[in-house]
C-alpha cells in the first residue's frame, strides 16, 4: 500500500502535534523536554530543553511522576496536575525506537478546569442533600408512634425501610374509648414520598378526631379531601389501610384506600381469617369509588395484623415471593408470633429487601 511506503518525516509528526487543539509535549528519558506543540507554547511558553517538573516550578520529578511510570511500566499513564488556576488531566504514553525500545514519553494535557468545577459544586450540592435527607429521616423516624399502654390489649410494630427513607408509614392514635390505627403507603420512596407520610399523619390524625364519631367512611374521604387540596403531583398516590378499635367491646372497623394486602386475623383458636376491602386509593383525583367496610370482634388472645405489600411481594434469589400463603403458614406456625419475628422470618427467605415494610400488630390480651 502506498500508505506503508510513506516516509514520515520529523516535520511531519511536527505538523501533526501543531494541529492538535490539546497541549503536547515530548520528554526524553532524562525528564528533558525535546518538543512542545504550539498549542503548549501558546498556554505555557516553550519548555524545550527544560526538565518536565520545571513547568510545575519543582526542583525535581514528581514523587509519582507519570512519564517514569509510562516509561517503567511501557503503557499509558494519567494523572490530573494543577497549573496557576487551571487543572489539567494529562496521559503520559511511551514512545518507541524501530527496535521497540522505550526512548521518552509523549504528554498530553487537556484542561479540565470547567468540567473539575461543575464535580466539585455538584459534590457540595450531594453534600448539602445528604445532609437534608438524613434530617428528614430523622424528621420521619420521629413521627413514628409512641403506641399507648391500653388496658386489655397489646400493640406492636415493626417498620423497616429499605432505602435512608421510605414511602411506608403507620401510626396509632388514642382517642377516648377508641383506637384509630393504619398502616399506609405512598407510592415511590425516597425525599418526596417520606414528606407525603408527614402530610398522612397529620390529616389522618386531624380527621380521626373529627370523624370518630361518624364512620371510617369519613375519616378517609376527609384524608382523600386534604390530597387533593394539597395539589400533588400527578403520579403521588397513597394506599392505606385503616383499623378503628372500640376498646371496651373489641370491636373493630376496618377500611382500605387501594391497600392490596389483606389484614389478618389470628384467633385463639389458631384459626385464621382474612379481609378483602374495596376502596379507592387517595389519589389527585376523587373517583367516587367509596370506601368498604369490613369489622370483627377481637376476643382474648386474639391477634389483629396490617402490613405493607413490601412483606409479600419480597423475593428471594430464585424470583419467589413470600406471598400470602407462606405469611399465613408463618402466622400459624412460629409460636407466640409478633411483627418483629414476621421480619426476620422474611430476612430469611430474602436477604435483600427491595421494598419498604410495615407491619402492626394489635392483640386483646
Amino acid at each position: 500500500m502506498e500508505f506503508e511506503k510513506m516516509y514520515f518525516t520529523k516535520s511531519f509528526y511536527e505538523s501533526v502535534l501543531n494541529g492538535m487543539l490539546d497541549l503536547v509535549r515530548v520528554i526524553d528519558k532524562n525528564g528533558t523536554v525535546i518538543f512542545c506543540n504550539s498549542m503548549l507554547k501558546e498556554v505555557f511558553g516553550d519548555q524545550t530543553g527544560q526538565k518536565c517538573y520545571e513547568l510545575f516550578c519543582k526542583n525535581e520529578r514528581c514523587e509519582d511522576c507519570i512519564a517514569v511510570r509510562a516509561m517503567k511500566e511501557n503503557t499509558r499513564a494519567m494523572k490530573y496536575a494543577t497549573h496557576k488556576d487551571k487543572i489539567y488531566y494529562v496521559i503520559s504514553s511511551p514512545i518507541h525506537d524501530e527496535m521497540g525500545n522505550v526512548i521518552g514519553t509523549v504528554e498530553v494535557f487537556r484542561d479540565v478546569t470547567d468540567q473539575r468545577k461543575i464535580e466539585e459544586r455538584l459534590r457540595r450540592q450531594n453534600e448539602i442533600l445528604k445532609r437534608d435527607l438524613e434530617f428528614a429521616k430523622r424528621l420521619q423516624q420521629s413521627l413514628l408512634p409512641v403506641v399507648p399502654r391500653i388496658e386489655g390489649y397489646r400493640i406492636t410494630y415493626t417498620y423497616k425501610p429499605c432505602e435512608r427513607l421510605g414511602g411506608d408509614f403507620l401510626d396509632v392514635i388514642n382517642i377516648d374509648d377508641r383506637i384509630v390505627f393504619y398502616v399506609a403507603d405512598v407510592a415511590g420512596h425516597g425525599l418526596l414520598a417520606s414528606m407525603v407520610t408527614v402530610f398522612v399523619k397529620q390529616s389522618i390524625i386531624k380527621n380521626a378526631h373529627t370523624y370518630i364519631e361518624e364512620s371510617a367512611q369519613e375519616i378517609m374521604k376527609g384524608v382523600l379531601l386534604d390530597f387533593i387540596e394539597m395539589n400533588f403531583p400527578s403520579e403521588v398516590y397513597i394506599t392505606v389501610v385503616l383499623g378503628i378499635l372500640e376498646k371496651s367491646t373489641g370491636k373493630v372497623s376496618m377500611i382500605s384506600a387501594g391497600h392490596v394486602t389483606e389484614p389478618v386475623l389470628l384467633k385463639a383458636n389458631k384459626k385464621i381469617k382474612m379481609f378483602s376491602m374495596k376502596g379507592q386509593p387517595i389519589a389527585s383525583v376523587d373517583l367516587e369509588q367509596g370506601f368498604e367496610i369490613k369489622e370483627t370482634v377481637l376476643e382474648k388472645r386474639d391477634k389483629l395484623i396490617f402490613y405493607s405489600d413490601g412483606l409479600i411481594e419480597s423475593r428471594n434469589k430464585q424470583g419467589e415471593m413470600y406471598g400470602k400463603k407462606r405469611l399465613i403458614k408463618r402466622i400459624l406456625s412460629i409460636k407466640n408470633i409478633n411483627t418483629e419475628l414476621l421480619i426476620r422470618d422474611l430476612r430469611n427467605f430474602a436477604s435483600d429487601l427491595d421494598d419498604d415494610i410495615a407491619i402492626l400488630m394489635i392483640e386483646r390480651i
